[in-house]
């Protein structure tokens, strides 16, 4: 898998101690080749450690900031997709296969992704003087992206720039192409001086997303000086 293609990365977000269930879900990056007319993947959840563990799976809208980074609350969950099953009890040592299927309208003319979120959620029973208390408490959660590839080419355009202070400038960019634009693979130059180091390369810049740079510099620059090279 080259670097363009991996666009995304899976978050583990540790909340609680290891004692507890453990797993990991595999692949990476679930990608849907849109030229073919893909439309179902399959991914693995693996218990890793402890006991057993309930896990819940929904596909989410994906969004990231200003500066690729991204965005985890009040993400919506999709209708393009349909998950089964939606809810694994996980033992150890185990494997279960999930179904992502996309169900989406229309033609995929672009690039699009979302966010393909593996919740662990193991349920702690304690009593109390009237009954059963259940508490639920969320221990290990997965970001993982979902790529509609619809093989096309991205085209960052050069939007603003401006001084920030401490000797610093900040670059506004456009993916006004169809495909998406890989950040590892980004370089910016400036009146041909290559940037050494600069903010902003966290994920792929999607079509339509716009994404800011940061780099020290002694003033704002024009487009006219500025070449994105991908």
């Amino acid at each position: 898998m080259n670097c363009r293609q991996v666009l995304s990365f899976i978050c583990p977000l540790f909340a609680a101690q290891s004692a507890l269930a453990a797993f990991t879900i595999e692949p990476a990056l679930i990608k849907f080749l849109a030229d073919k007319g893909e439309k179902t993947a399959m991914v693995e959840l693996v218990h890793i450690g402890g006991g057993p563990a309930a896990i819940q799976i929904s596909v989410l809208e994906r969004r990231l900031d200003m500066d690729g980074l991204l965005v985890k609350e009040g993400l919506p969950k999709s209708s393009d997709f349909v998950v089964h099953p939606a809810q694994v009890i996980l033992y150890p040592k185990e494997r279960a296969t999930v179904q992502v299927q996309y169900r989406g309208k229309g033609k995929i003319t672009s690039d699009k992704a979302y966010v393909l979120y593996s919740q662990e959620v193991p349920i702690d029973v304690g009593e109390e003087d009237n009954g059963v208390n259940v508490n639920v408490r969320m221990t290990t959660n997965y970001y993982t992206v979902i790529l509609l590839d619809a093989v096309k080419t991205g085209k960052l355009a050069f939007v603003s720039s401006k001084a920030i202070g401490d000797g610093k400038i900040e670059i506004v960019a456009e993916n006004r192409g169809a495909g998406r634009v890989s950040a590892d693979k980004l370089r910016i130059t400036v009146g041909g001086r290559y940037i050494k180091e600069l903010t902003g390369k966290s994920n792929s810049i999607m079509p339509g997303q716009t994404r800011r740079f940061t780099f020290e510099w002694p003033r704002a620059v024009t487009g006219k000086e500025v070449k994105f090279v991908y």
